[in-house]
């Protein structure tokens, strides 16, 4: 049998799927280190508004303390990567995010339940063999939040 291997769009779909799993498991620090040491990481509303931009050394901290006890769940769909070098990529992804919270346990939380739908707009770095996220821009389509 013939080994099978990995292309460099196979290895960007791993990485967006990998962020995704370890936000979902709230493994922060990993979640960091999918990203280049430079990236910024910026959040938009509905209406296009920059609501928040996190430097890639703030990752794990900030993105923590947001989601807090919550439970954060992403889906992903379709995408699209175009590869603007040998060790640069661009891609945009269809995405669903939840985030739930337990009032009673916590009833500091913000909210019960966000349900946001959009597209992260991302940018790609082959480092060392390596490709990471060099920066990403979560644009929204819709926010549906229960208090």
């Amino acid at each position: 049998m013939t080994a099978l291997t990995h292309t460099d769009l196979d290895r960007i779909r791993e990485l967006k799927s990998r962020y995704a799993r370890y936000a979902d498991t709230k493994r922060w620090d990993e979640v960091a280190a999918l990203f280049t040491k430079d990236a910024v990481m910026r959040f938009r509303d509905v209406d296009g508004n920059l609501v928040n931009e996190v430097p890639a050394a703030e990752f794990a901290r900030t993105i923590g303390e947001r989601v807090g006890a919550g439970q954060p769940v992403h889906h992903l769909f379709s995408h699209e990567v175009s590869f603007t070098s040998e060790t640069t990529a661009e891609g945009v992804w269809a995405m669903e995010d939840l985030i739930f919270h337990d009032r009673e346990a916590h009833p500091e939380a913000p909210f019960s339940r966000m349900h946001g739908f959009g597209h992260y707009h991302d940018s790609y770095r082959k480092t060392d063999g390596e490709w990471r996220i060099s920066g990403s821009e979560l644009t929204r389509l819709r926010m549906e939040i229960t208090p």
